[in-house]
This record gives structure tokens, sequence and C-alpha cells, in this order.
């Protein structure tokens, strides 16, 4: 398992190198020097030589889930599923976002993100909201595209440089249970997906109770006792120590071996996350899922808040946003895991991510919840084998969806 020292030294050694097989950086990336690295903007009229005219964009509800459907004028769809923050957007995904798609061509993607952001004064409402509905058109765009293109979007992109990745188990316990059970259902877990690691959680999400306190301490000895000492464990805080606390925390988890502390204070609080970074000598300090700013992304790999950036694939704006950060925080030297805790057709833009991001760091996220049937209303069936999640090769995104699921599906745009 690699300590903190030996994850800085990696970090010294990719940077010099320039991590051979990396994305190289476009010239127009190096035109001013305040420009932020880019990530090499693919050629999609050489790879679509048609134009694709979007004609609608569609938020349907179906199988309980918030689906986006982009359609082409040729009747041709990208689809993605939408996270649980999409219900609440919906008036600003209509209002500010869609109007910036519909009726343009899909291959023209980049710009037509950059102008749902720029234009019409978007840019008052940047953040997570504005982005969040951006990147769920943007994702379902790339799906088209790779449809048309008889490719996996990653392969629109760039060139793939992995065809699978290691996973760690989820676990969002924060009390309410005996915690003998807890530990018992992680051990289960990493058993029966060959999983080497598993994520707890530790504080009470954004608090930090007596309480809340006296349960990270028994946890997390009970963990490492029963996964033993060659399990690696990941730690997560949701935000909930003070400056003072999150050190007291972080040296606590340092001392049973744990290998990644993300987020112990607010995200909002970059002084107090670089105090804490800087106090800790073992762990790797993680964070960034709930940030949307690539100039706070380059802030704080430059000034260095954290040593792994965890930018979330639609809370940032989709899929080329993402691959943006990789190489903004891989300029500093830093790397890159992006959140997506997820077992549904919502990793589906992760596996196009993971497929080509060079500093792409450790264990990935992974949610497995035994006995679970795997659903019919889409294929593949998402589950991990060895430890390891495959990166499917097929066109789009890489999900099917049952053409059954559109006949009762509510249009909520």
């Amino acid at each position: 398992m690699m300590n903190r020292l030996d994850f800085l030294k990696t970090l010294t050694a990719t940077a010099a190198l320039g991590l051979t097989g990396a994305a190289p950086r476009p010239a127009t990336a190096l035109a001013a020097a305040d420009a932020l690295p880019t990530w090499p903007l693919p050629d999609l009229k050489k790879a679509i030589p048609d134009s694709v005219i979007i004609r609608s964009v569609e938020l349907l509800k179906t199988q309980g889930r918030m689906l986006l459907v982009v359609t082409a004028e040729n009747g041709a769809k990208g689809i993605t599923q939408c996270n649980d923050r999409m219900p609440n957007l919906t008036s600003l995904l209509k209002g500010l976002v869609l109007p910036h798609f519909v009726g343009k061509d899909a291959r023209d993607l980049p710009q037509l993100v950059d102008n749902a952001y720029r234009l019409n004064s978007n840019y008052k409402y940047a953040g997570m909201p504005l982005w969040n509905s951006i990147g769920s058109v943007e994702i379902a765009t790339w799906d088209l595209l790779g449809h048309l293109a008889r490719k996996p979007v990653y392969a629109l992109l760039g060139k793939p440089i992995r065809t699978d990745y290691e996973v760690y188990i989820s676990d969002f316990y924060r009390g309410g249970e005996p915690v003998e059970g807890v530990v018992d259902r992680l051990a289960e877990k990493r058993s029966a997906t060959g999983a080497r690691g598993v994520k707890i959680k530790v504080g009470g999400r954004m608090q930090n109770t007596a309480e809340d306190d006296r349960r990270t301490r028994q946890f997390v000895p009970m963990v490492r006792k029963k996964l033993g000492d060659a399990a690696v464990i990941y730690a997560d805080g949701n935000g909930s120590f003070s400056t003072k606390e999150g050190i007291e925390t972080g040296k606590f988890l340092e001392s049973y071996g744990v290998a990644i502390f993300e987020e112990p204070c607010s995200f909002e609080d970059e002084e107090g996350m670089r105090q804490v970074n800087q106090a800790l000598s073992k762990i790797i300090l993680a964070g960034g899922e709930q940030d949307s700013s690539l100039y706070r992304f380059e802030r704080m790999a430059r000034t260095g808040v954290y040593d792994l950036y965890q930018p979330d694939l639609y809370y940032n704006g989709g899929i080329l946003r993402t691959l943006q950060v990789a190489e903004i925080v891989r300029q500093h030297g830093k790397q890159f895991a992006p959140h997506t805790p997820k077992a549904d057709p919502l990793i589906a833009p992760f596996w196009q991510v993971a497929a080509l991001a060079p500093n792409l760091y450790g264990l990935q996220e992974f949610v497995y919840n035994p006995g679970e049937k795997p659903a019919s209303w889409y294929s593949p069936n998402i589950q991990v084998q060895n430890g390891k999640m495959a990166i499917p090769n097929t066109p789009g995104l890489g999900i099917q969806y049952d053409e059954g699921i559109w006949k009762e599906a509510e249009r909520v745009v």
C-alpha cells in the first residue's frame, strides 16, 4: 500500500516526466500566460462528417429515475440518467440551458457548453446547479455522438490507456445500527467483489458531535482489525471537522493505516484544508467533489489544498470539463479520482474518463448491494469481478436501454 511519502515522490516524478502517455497540451493552452491547461479538443467534424442537428432535449421520468434524452433530426438519440439533484433544477435546465443546445449542431459540443455558461448572463448562475444542468446535457450529447460514430465516447476524446480499473466498496454508515454488523457487512462485500479496499464515513457530515467522534474512534480500529493489514481503507469526512479536529482525526486515521482522508473540513474552507494537509505526514488528502470552478481547481492544486482531486462528472459540467480538471491538476503534479459512487447508468460517463486520464489514482468508488437483482431496463449488468470494473468498448457511453421503458415515461421538461 502506497503511503503518503511514496505518493508525493510519485507526484514529483510524474510531474517532471510529464507523465508518459499523457494527452499533450494543445498550443492554445499556452497562448496566454493565464490560460488554464485544457484537454485537447476532438475534431468531431472529422469523426462525424454530416451535421448532427439537435431536434429536442427531453427530461423524462421512468423506472423511478430521470433520464435526459437528446434527439437528433435523423432520430438518433443520446441518453444519460440524471443524478438526484436534477428534480430541483428543472426550471434552470429548461429556461437557461436547453436553448443553447436545441437546433444546434451537436458536433460543436464544446462551444455549446461554453455558450450555455457565458451567454445571456447565464454565468451569473454559476455553480453546481448550473453546471449540473449543463453537464447532464453534455453527457447525453456525447452518447449521441458516440452512437453516430459507432465508437465509445472515449475514442472520440483520445487514445485509451486502460480497459479496466480497481475499485473500493463504499459504505455510508454514520450510526443507527450496531457497529459490529456494519464491519461484518464491509468484510462480506469485500469478499464478494474481490475489492482490495473500502471507504468508510467518519464524523457526522458537516458536523462532529461527541457521539460522532466516539463512533469514529470505535469504528476505524474495528474495520482495520476485521479486514486485516493488507486491506486498503479510505475515510470520508464530508466536511465534518474544524481544522483542529481535522488534524487530530487525520493523525488518528494515520495510526490505523488509512490511506486517504477525503474532505475533512468544509469544502469552502481552503485554508483550513491546507493546514490539515500540511499537518499530516502519511495520509493523502482528497477533495473537490463539490467544486465546479476550473480556476478554483487550479488554485487549490497550485497551493496544495489537496493531493488528490475528485470532481463529480455531473456537478462539474460533464466529461470534457472533468478531463480538463485532470489536466489542470496534472500540471501541478497532483492526482485525480472523479467522484462517482454509483452502480447504475450514472457510472457510464466515468468509464469514459477513466479510460483516458493519465493521472487516475488509486481505487475507484463502487456501491455494491448484496442480493440486489440486476436491473432489467438497461444493460450491461454493472458488476465488479476480481476487484476490477471493466470499461465497456461499445458505442456511446456503453449503456443500452430497453425500448419498452419509453412507453410509460412521463415528460418532465
